[in-house]
């Protein structure tokens, strides 16, 4: 998770400062290749020095694009080409010139234009994966120091508490099997009853490849523990069915009783 959240706040930052900007900058170039065609039929006796005079249309908003960008900027050469643009083809050159900047070559100018909600949509969603990378990061450096140990005598908690065996009055593993958790009900030095944690998917996790840790150590705390285990009670499904069997029995007897009830009764 912490690499996860650091690397989306990366990611969003980066659309955010680059890769948006630079989108509506492809964008806006697009449009000076879609109006050179618009323009071609009616300007093509003095083109070249139509094109001299165009400049690239971006939008009044400085911050949809990249911060040196020029705004004063004309036309790409390329458009200049008489050449290429006979028949208005400007479809043709932008697939040139798009190639040679590794831009791309499709481009829909509804979908692709990134506006300005939406360059902030990044901020904001950086800032959020940020705060969730910091809140990881938070709990990794809290607990990497920390750990759980068992013994003959005790067992360790993650935070140092050491709870002996003839100490712990209850153990509830009923999330054990689930979550990894179990809670450990103990009396402490001032005779008050009080509680711990443990918390296998935090501390030591369930590999087989490592020789499952946390189960280990929690079948060995088991071991020495002599006071009431909580658990989850499994229904035998033998028991299931003959329970069914005894209820669907009763049910025939209760319906024939009731057919008998009505025979008599027309009888009567």
């Amino acid at each position: 998770m912490l690499f996860m959240f650091g690397g989306f706040s990366a990611y969003f930052l980066y659309d955010w400062k680059i890769g948006y900007p630079k989108q509506n900058d492809v964008i806006a170039h697009y449009e000076a290749f879609s109006a050179a065609g618009n323009a071609w039929a009616e300007e093509r006796d003095n083109w070249e020095e139509f094109v001299a005079k165009q400049t690239i249309p971006y939008r009044e908003d400085r911050s949809l694009y990249p911060t040196d960008t020029d705004f004063d900027a004309k036309w790409p050469e390329i458009l200049a080409d008489k050449e290429g643009m006979k028949g208005g083809d400007d479809e043709g050159l932008w697939k040139i010139y798009s190639g040679e900047r590794g831009w791309p070559q499709v481009v829909d100018l509804q979908e692709d234009f990134r506006s300005g909600y939406k360059i902030k949509e990044q901020l904001i969603a950086s800032g959020v994966c940020f705060l969730l990378f910091a809140i990881a990061l938070y709990f990794f450096l809290r607990t990497r120091g920390r750990s759980m140990k068992v013994d003959d005598e005790a067992f360790y908690a993650p935070d140092g508490t050491k709870v002996s065996f003839d100490k712990m009055t209850q153990v509830d593993k009923r999330k054990w099997e689930t979550k990894g958790l179990a809670t450990i009900a103990y009396t402490d030095e001032k005779g008050e009853t009080a509680k711990t944690k443990v918390d296998g998917m935090v501390y030591g996790q369930f590999k087989e490849e490592n020789g499952a840790p946390a189960e280990a150590l929690f079948q060995r705390l088991l071991a020495n523990f002599e006071g009431e285990l909580i658990e989850l009670v499994e229904e035998d499904d033998e028991d299931d069915a003959a329970e069914e069997e005894d209820d669907s029995q009763k049910a025939a007897v209760s319906g024939e009783s009731e057919e008998t009830a009505e025979e008599d009764e027309s009888t009567k």
